[in-house]
């Protein structure tokens, strides 16, 4: 007689107990990982963008001192730069204890800038920022996303940032054609004499008066002026042309020759065409003069023109050389019978920008607003 076996199931005993047991116990692990982690990524992330506020707000405090030598202006500047660049909704606190003033200066293009702090009446060309007042606050302006379970854990990024008004080589090129010789609300006639030309007045006379030459050294003087009234370290050339170029003065920091230099014109006005393109050729020689030119300096020009290009190598092809230089070209257009949309693209094409002026008063504003606006740069 055969047998029928069968096999009696093992009955399986449930798991769900114990997965849930492991589950509440690994639970809050991973959470306080995974808030760990986030709050390591949060704190990297709030000291990046103090930083980068940082920067922003000792730039602001840097042009608001350059242009005005004013130390309560770069505070108001870097605060209302802090203001607007919050971080989470927050705004750094910036305190006139975080700024220091003081000048910057490099010896060669293998250095580095070296900040030294100033006080009292002295002026450099300089502003450090420090969050000081960030990292000493009674409590942390920012906090951890998440709960540190009893570590105290505090974000007082410690940030610092410099400003440097760069140390600069600055060529003017200006006009001397026959034009020049006439005011700047008349039209330059070769057949009339300038209205305020004495009897019998020719070329190679002094210059007239109210002449636009004249015009321009007095806005020459003001430029002058600011320069060294602002604590920039600029060496400062003069260039001149007409139908021919030369170069009065080379790089120096005695700015009085730049005035002697336009004197000499001033004296004897001969007047003559407008060749632009070899007056910038001319500047740009000056500007690279290796014998007084410094390798390590922001190098740029200043073209003013009453007209427009008449003879010799065309102005574009010099602005090619200019930019290939990495030099930076102002263009100044002085009365409504210059060139002035040329002008403007030769500035543009070289980094630089395009004034134009109709009077003696524009012409001093848009020398004054060059000198502000030469470039400056972070140097830390």
């Amino acid at each position: 007689m055969s047998r029928t076996f069968f096999d009696t199931p093992v009955k399986q005993q449930p798991r769900n107990g114990s997965v849930t047991v492991l589950l509440v116990v690994l639970l809050p692990v991973l959470f306080m990982l995974s808030s760990y982690a986030i709050n390591i990524a949060y704190i990297e992330a709030v000291n990046a963008e103090v930083q980068i506020t940082t920067d922003a707000a000792v730039q602001a405090a840097g042009r608001a001192y350059i242009q005005s030598g004013d130390e309560n202006a770069a505070l108001v500047a870097a605060q209302d730069a802090a203001a607007r660049n919050q971080i989470s909704g927050k705004t750094i606190p910036i305190t006139a204890s975080d700024l220091e003033f003081g000048s910057s200066l490099r010896t060669s293009m293998s250095d580095g800038y070296d900040f030294t702090p100033v006080s009292g009446a002295e002026e450099g060309n300089a502003v450090r920022l420090t969050t000081n007042a960030l990292r000493n606050a009674t409590s942390p302006v920012f906090s951890p996303l998440f709960p540190t379970m009893g570590v105290d854990v505090q974000i007082r990024p410690h940030r610092t940032a410099i400003s440097t008004q760069s140390t600069m080589d600055v060529a003017l090129i200006l006009d001397r054609s026959g034009s020049m010789a006439y005011a700047s609300d008349e039209t330059a006639d070769p057949y009339v004499n300038p209205a305020a030309a004495p009897p019998g007045w020719t070329f190679g006379d002094p210059a007239p008066p109210n002449s636009r030459w004249l015009d321009v050294v007095a806005s020459v003087q003001s430029f002058k002026n600011y320069l060294e009234e602002s604590p920039q370290k600029e060496k400062l050339s003069l260039s001149t042309y007409s139908d021919n170029t030369s170069t009065e003065q080379i790089l120096t920091f005695e700015y009085q020759s730049i005035l002697d230099g336009l004197n000499v014109h001033t004296n004897q006005f001969n007047g003559g065409g407008t060749a632009i393109g070899m007056g910038l050729y001319e500047a740009l020689g000056a500007i690279t003069d290796e014998s007084v030119s410094r390798p390590y300096a922001v190098k740029v020009m200043i073209l003013l023109t009453d007209g427009n290009h008449n003879t010799g190598t065309s102005p574009e092809s010099a602005s090619w050389s200019i930019k290939n230089a990495g030099v930076t070209l102002f263009t100044i257009t002085f009365s409504n019978e210059a060139g002035q949309n040329r002008m403007k693209n030769l500035a543009e094409n070289c980094g630089g920008l395009h004034f134009h002026a109709v009077d003696a008063t524009q012409l001093t504003a848009a020398f004054e607003d060059i000198a502000r606006r030469l470039p400056s740069l972070m140097t830390e």
